[in-house]
């Protein structure tokens, strides 16, 4: 895709540069405004400008704004029993005298039954397009895009919607390592491990703060190419533009900012032979596969001079 991309650019300069010698005099000479609408983004903005009679330039950004939904997701009420029960053997033995110099921590709050999530979608991007007419000399405004878009590569996020929702998992984690040497005195499981998801070879635990998120994202540079009809810069006052095309954002990667306990790893990509469960790996499998995004696009302009 990138070797056709520098193709086009190539052959697209070179014809222009051919036809600037006979009409140079069109150079720059006419802009236009433009507001978009379409799927590289719910609204846009842009300016155009004349480069030869085959050849028109646009440049503006595109906003795909970022569409928020909200749920939660349960714990089983035995697990919950089960953990709060064990939060409270932690704090005895924290919470006796003779445990003073083993520094344990005191574990405040309990598992919630429930825990609030949101997810996002949107993407904000710059573009340059580069809008070819072939047909100009028989007046007819058909054009071949070419060009990019560029910005944000975070397109999708899953997270735990209230701040530090998590770090009770930490600080249980950090007692469980500390109370090893007496947890049998207190009634604490002496195997226990560190508390964690299981989703395949993955353990994850939330970040630092108490917080886990899930991310797709995608190459911040993504190379466009399109056909459409109308003029980015019409002969007359007003105008308007029908595009199709595709962007070209590479393979997405699912990444996860928390860590896995094990592999101690923090903010790392998902790989998808690693996930195990079917559900969970069919989905990532075909996130993956939509490395391209499908663009139909109307812009409606003014010409400024």
């Amino acid at each position: 895709m990138k070797k056709l991309f520098a193709i086009s650019l190539l052959a697209l300069f070179s014809f222009s540069a051919a036809q600037a010698q006979e009409d140079d005099k069109m150079l720059f000479n006419h802009l236009s405004v433009g507001i978009t609408t379409g799927t590289p983004g719910l609204i846009g903005f842009d300016v155009a400008t004349t480069c030869t009679p085959y050849l028109q330039i646009r440049a503006g950004i595109s906003i795909m704004p970022r569409f928020k939904y909200s749920t939660d997701i349960s714990m089983g009420k035995s697990d919950v029993k089960k953990f709060n029960d064990y939060i409270n053997q932690i704090n005895n033995a924290a919470d006796d005298p003779k445990n003073a110099s083993l520094g344990i921590p005191h574990i405040y709050g309990t598992v919630q039954e429930k825990y609030d999530i949101e997810g996002k979608f949107g993407f904000t991007n710059g573009k340059i397009l580069f809008d070819f007419f072939p047909f100009t000399s028989k007046g007819f405004p058909f054009f071949i895009t070419v060009g990019a878009y560029f910005g944000g590569s975070e397109i999708i996020s899953v997270y735990n919607k209230d701040d530090r929702a998590l770090n009770i998992v930490n600080e249980a984690n950090e007692a469980i390592e500390k109370t090893k040497g007496i947890a049998a005195s207190y009634g604490i499981p002496t195997d226990l491990n560190k508390i964690y998801g299981e989703v395949g070879d993955y353990r994850l635990g939330p970040d630092a703060d108490g917080n886990a998120k899930f991310s797709i994202k995608v190459n911040g540079f993504k190379p466009y190419l399109g056909i459409g009809f109308g003029r980015p810069v019409p002969k007359g006052r007003i105008g308007f533009q029908f595009e199709l095309g595709c962007m070209f954002w590479s393979t997405p990667k699912v990444t996860y900012s928390g860590y896995d306990a094990a592999t101690n790893e923090s903010n790392f990509e998902i790989d998808n032979d690693k996930v195990g469960d079917k559900d969970v790996g069919k989905a990532i499998d075909v996130v993956k596969k939509f490395g391209v995004w499908p663009c139909i696009s109307f812009r409606l302009c003014g010409r400024i001079f």
